[in-house]
C-alpha cells in the first residue's frame, strides 16, 4: 500500500470510531449527522455516506469527494446531503482537518430561539478553542448552498456553529478535535440551560478566556 493509502485508511478507522462515540454520547439519533476528515496534501475529504446511522459505519463505508467539485472520487455509496458545507468551510478554512455535525439536543434548544452560548465553566479545560465563542447561523433549508454559505460566515475564525433548528457544527485541527468540540458545545449549552434556571450565564473573567485561547492542547487539567 502507498503512503497516501495508509494514510487514507487511517482517517476511515478515526472516522468509524469518532462516528460510533457520536452514536454512544447520545449526539445524533437515526440517520442524522455528518462527519468528515481532509485528506492532508490533497483537495480531497473522505464524508459519511448518506442514509446510514453513525453505529453501523464501517471505515470502507465512508466516501471520497474532492472538495472543489464535489465530485465522488471513490465510494460505492451517495456523499452526505451536506456535502456542501463540509467542502465549503474545508476551502475557507485551510487548518480546518475534521467537520462534525450533530443534532445534540440543548444545543439545538439554544439555536432555535436564537440565544447564543457563554463561555463559561471548567469545562472548556476539554475544548479551550471554544473560548473564541459559538457562532450562530442564519437559517437555511438542510442541504443547500445557502447553509454552506451561512455557517462559513458564522463560523469565521471561531471552532463551533449552532444551526437554528438543525444542531451543531464543529471543526478542528482533525476529526477528534472537532468531535471533542461538538461534545463541549452540548455540554455547555446543557449547562447554561440549567444556568439560566437560577440566574443568568456569566462568562469566566477575561484573564481566564485568554489563558484558555493560548492554551496548545485539549489535555483535561485537574482543577
Amino acid at each position: 500500500m502507498t503512503r497516501m493509502g495508509d494514510i487514507e485508511k487511517d482517517l476511515r478507522e478515526r472516522l468509524t470510531k469518532v462516528a460510533h462515540s457520536i452514536w454512544n454520547d447520545g449526539l445524533v439519533t437515526g440517520t442524522s449527522g455528518n462527519i468528515s476528515a481532509r485528506i492532508p496534501g490533497t483537495n480531497k475529504c473522505i464524508i459519511k455516506p448518506s442514509g446510514f446511522t453513525m453505529i453501523e459505519l464501517k471505515p470502507e463505508d465512508f466516501v471520497v469527494v474532492d472538495i472543489y467539485t464535489r465530485a465522488v472520487l471513490e465510494g460505492k455509496y451517495k456523499p452526505s446531503k451536506e456535502t456542501p458545507f463540509h467542502t465549503t468551510l474545508y476551502k475557507i478554512r485551510p487548518d480546518i482537518g475534521g467537520v462534525v455535525h450533530t443534532h445534540s439536543h440543548y444545543a439545538t434548544i439554544f439555536s432555535i430561539v436564537g440565544i447564543e452560548l457563554v463561555p463559561m465553566g471548567m469545562i472548556l479545560y476539554s475544548a479551550p478553542k471554544l473560548v473564541k465563542g459559538i457562532g450562530l447561523a442564519q437559517y437555511a433549508d438542510p442541504g443547500t448552498e445557502q447553509l454552506a454559505l451561512n455557517i462559513g460566515v458564522a463560523l469565521s475564525d471561531k471552532y463551533a456553529v449552532l444551526i437554528p433548528h438543525h444542531g451543531v457544527v464543529a471543526v478542528g485541527k482533525d476529526i477528534e478535535e472537532a468531535y471533542v468540540n461538538a461534545r463541549m458545545v452540548e455540554e455547555l449549552a446543557k449547562l447554561q440551560y440549567e444556568v439560566m434556571q437560577i440566574g443568568k450565564p456569566q462568562p469566566l473573567p477575561e484573564k481566564s478566556l485568554k489563558k484558555f485561547l493560548e492554551s496548545t492542547s485539549n489535555n483535561v487539567e485537574e482543577t
